[in-house]
């Protein structure tokens, strides 16, 4: 039996630059920097005041986890770009549609988050709300946010949640694509979300992760990363049931993807970038191409002095000569890292950068102080034109954990 391919039909997502895909893509291509100073919280003893932080998601006595709601948004939103639905369309008009399209109701929904809704246990173990302490710690819990989603849209399908450091996201597309092309499901949702808080950005900069003026990939000069907060969905399902429900828009197919882990140290990477190249080489492995095949990769580039510099060895480890050719971008120049969201914020551009032949620039780097340990190339000033039939997503985290997935171009 031939495994089934495996199409993306459906985006959604909230980040620094707004609420919607649209706004994230125009951030990317115009060469916008997402960070402000925080406002939720007083983050003046830290190393940088600077995140991008999502607004218009105030934070509500006793209300749900910030990250909740901007995680829903971004459900609705890639649930009523599947279905064809209005842009102000309702929860229930969505679950009303999921229902006639009956190959969506028992989709899947898979999330992946570094925190989970940690807001909600901040409220009930810090401030002391004794009004909403059990009710604060059920939130705060990682199951809570695929249940969620799932009972909102009427969703009857397996429900799944990782938190696998900042590969999360995209180990949650990963995992969501196997449950497709091996028939257990004939769509699944991967959903990436996080939030920042006062407890989240003490201990990362307790790690010095963060920079102390601003982030620059691949540029000698980098001293860390920003981190920011956001959401992302990507509904993905299986080619015959798109074309029976003529779904309205089909952005890309997923060929491959892999998951491995260093096991080398909780926080530090391993120098020689051994399981990152493994990881690169597993993922075409999977996807049944060779590095030949590969158009464009979407670093996991966090503008730390390690990360860049590992990631580097492993893609020429991986492509050789070839790799220091390949156009390469980091979406965290321009919206930061966004912990869990990041895999699914930067595979959805990855996806739109398939669908319209452009790769964002990468911010904050002088071409004249590129790292010559980071001896890649990436793309500089203005967002690169051509066409990109597949491309390579990575991430990265703590404690060694490391997914990839493979999108080309979808056949007509």
């Amino acid at each position: 039996m031939p495994t089934p391919r495996v199409l993306v039909t459906g985006l959604g997502a909230v980040s620094p630059h707004g609420e919607g895909v649209a706004k994230l893509w125009d951030g990317l291509l115009s060469g916008r920097q997402g960070f402000s100073t925080i406002s939720l919280f007083d983050a003046a003893p830290f190393r940088n005041a600077l995140a991008g932080e999502v607004k218009g998601y105030p934070v509500l006595p006793g209300g749900r986890p910030r990250a909740f709601r901007m995680l829903q948004h971004a459900c609705s939103e890639a649930f009523r770009d599947a279905l064809g639905l209005a842009e102000h369309a309702a929860d229930g008009e969505i679950a009303a549609g999921l229902m006639k399209q009956f190959v969506l109701k028992g989709s899947a929904v898979v999330t992946g988050t570094n925190f989970g809704g940690m807001s909600a246990a901040e409220r009930a173990l810090v401030q002391g709300e004794t009004d909403a302490t059990e009710a604060s710690l059920s939130e705060y819990l990682f199951g809570a946010a695929s249940e969620g989603v799932a009972s909102t849209f009427g969703l009857t399908g397996p429900r799944l949640n990782l938190s696998l450091s900042c590969a999360s996201g995209s180990a949650s597309l990963g995992v969501a694509f196997d449950l497709v092309r091996r028939g257990r499901v004939q769509a699944a949702l991967a959903c990436g979300y996080d939030e920042l808080s006062l407890f989240i950005y003490a201990g990362l900069s307790a790690l010095r992760a963060i920079t102390p003026d601003t982030i620059r990939p691949f540029d000698k000069r980098r001293q860390g990363t920003l981190f920011s907060e956001g959401a992302g969905a990507i509904l993905i399902e299986n080619a015959d049931s798109a074309r029976r429900r003529k779904a309205p828009k089909i952005y890309a197919e997923i060929v491959g993807r892999a998951t491995n882990n260093d096991a080398y140290h909780m926080t530090a990477p391993e120098q020689e970038a051994q399981g990152i190249q493994a990881l690169m080489g597993a993922a075409l492995t999977d996807a049944g191409i060779g590095p030949s095949k590969i158009d464009h990769i979407n670093l996991h580039a966090t503008g730390t002095p390690y990360n860049d510099k590992i990631e580097t060895k492993a893609v020429l480890g991986v492509f050789g000569e070839r790799g220091a050719e390949i156009p390469v971008c980091s979406v965290k120049s321009s919206i930061g890292h966004t912990m869990g969201a990041a895999g699914v914020l930067e595979s959805i551009a990855a996806v739109l950068t398939i669908r319209d032949g452009a790769i964002p620039p990468v911010l904050g780097l002088d071409p004249g102080q590129q790292d010559p340990e980071c001896a890649l190339r990436p793309v500089t000033g203005q967002p690169l034109k051509g066409v990109f039939r597949t491309v390579l997503k990575t991430s990265y985290g703590f404690g060694g954990t490391n997914a990839a997935v493979v999108f080309a171009q979808a056949e007509t």
